[in-house]
C-alpha cells in the first residue's frame, strides 16, 4: 500500500482546484474580492449601515479564511507563510474597521490589497519572464 504524502495531496487539490499550478495569478481574483467588500463596508459606515458593514466584513474574512486555506505553508515555501502573515495583519485591521467604525482601516485594508493585486503581479511576471 503506498503512503501519499501530505504535501503531495495538498498540491494536487491546489492544482484541481486552479486548473493548474498554483501561482500568484490565481490569487488577484481573492484579493479583488476583498477590496470589493472592504469599499462596500466604507460605503455602509458612511451611510451608518451596520448590519450591512458587519456583513461586507465577515464576507471578507471568510474569504480570507479559503484564501489562506489553499496556500502552501510546507517548511520549503516562502510565499504561502508571508502571505498569512499578510493575511493575518489583514484580518486584524477588519476586526479594528468592524469594532471602531473605522474608515482609516478600511483605508489601510485597500491600500494592501491594492499593493499585492499590482505590485506583486508584477514582480511575478518580471520572474517569470527573467
Amino acid at each position: 500500500m503506498n503512503e501519499i504524502s501530505m504535501d503531495a495531496i495538498n498540491t494536487t487539490y491546489r492544482a484541481a482546484m486552479f486548473d493548474g499550478e498554483p501561482g500568484l495569478h490565481w490569487l488577484r481574483q481573492g484579493w479583488r474580492g476583498l477590496r470589493h467588500y472592504g469599499r462596500r463596508a466604507r460605503v455602509a459606515i458612511e451611510q451608518g449601515d451596520h448590519s450591512a458593514k458587519a456583513q461586507m466584513i465577515s464576507r471578507a474574512d471568510e474569504l480570507l479564511n479559503v484564501m489562506s486555506g489553499v496556500l502552501g505553508t510546507e517548511n520549503s515555501t516562502t510565499l504561502g507563510p508571508a502571505l498569512m502573515t499578510i493575511y493575518s495583519a489583514l484580518r486584524f485591521t477588519l476586526l479594528r474597521a468592524n469594532t471602531e467604525n473605522s474608515l482609516e482601516a478600511l483605508q489601510d485594508f485597500d491600500a494592501a490589497l491594492s499593493f499585492l493585486d499590482r505590485d506583486m503581479i508584477k514582480i511575478s511576471e518580471s520572474v517569470v519572464s527573467a
